[in-house]
């Protein structure tokens, strides 16, 4: 199987073989430590399934379209007012004038700080902000002109995350600052991207 075009299937065997601990529990996960102080630690740690719309700017954005996005974090809240993700991203973007398409295949952390509202803490929305190493990385119809490259990416992002006992679900904007592109044709542009989560924690 084409390595470019199974990233998304490679997502999802990570996803079921981490989540499946966590949905093996036979009680309900706590969200708080109930030995704890309000401010104490958290017994908070998950695994998420994540997709939504991809686009780039700069010359990136002029020469691909929107696209869709296929990730999957782990994920922590070891404070209160703090979160912590690590995971993969993986995107493709078509080419605007020719057949093919702009892959692109990211590792990255996210910490994320934002107060949990509503009763037991259920309701967390945050601000965030990270860093990542991705491969861009064109179709074999896109070699004539863009070369495969390795880029830093600083990731800023705004959402809401909502737990409902070991279900959690959730929504983000994410802006993606890429650093060092030597892809030919298109040489700067950052990435955006729309996106919804779902996953569970133990």
């Amino acid at each position: 199987m084409n390595f470019k075009k199974s990233w998304g299937l490679g997502a999802l065997a990570a996803t079921m073989a981490l989540a499946l601990p966590a949905f093996a529990q036979e009680r309900e996960a706590r969200i708080f430590d109930e030995d704890a102080p309000r401010g104490g630690l958290t017994r908070d740690l998950g695994v998420t399934v994540s997709g939504g719309v991809n686009a780039f700017t700069g010359d990136l954005g002029e020469n691909t379209g929107a696209g869709g996005f296929l990730g999957v974090q782990a994920n922590s809240r070891p404070l209160p007012l703090i979160g912590l993700e690590v995971g993969y991203e993986g995107s493709r973007n078509p080419f605007e004038d020719f057949e093919g398409a702009l892959w692109r295949h990211n590792v990255g952390a996210l910490a994320k700080v934002g107060p949990q509202l509503g009763q037991n803490g259920n309701l967390r929305p945050f601000v965030g902000a990270g860093f990542g190493l991705s491969v861009l990385n064109p179709s074999e119809e896109g070699e004539v002109l863009f070369n495969n490259d390795v880029v830093t990416e600083v990731p800023v992002a705004a959402g809401v995350d909502y737990k409902l006992g070991a279900i959690t679900a959730g929504a983000r904007a994410t802006y993606r600052f890429l650093g060092g592109e030597s892809l030919g044709l298109a040489q700067d542009g950052n990435a955006v991207n729309l996106g919804v989560q779902l996953g569970g924690s133990f």
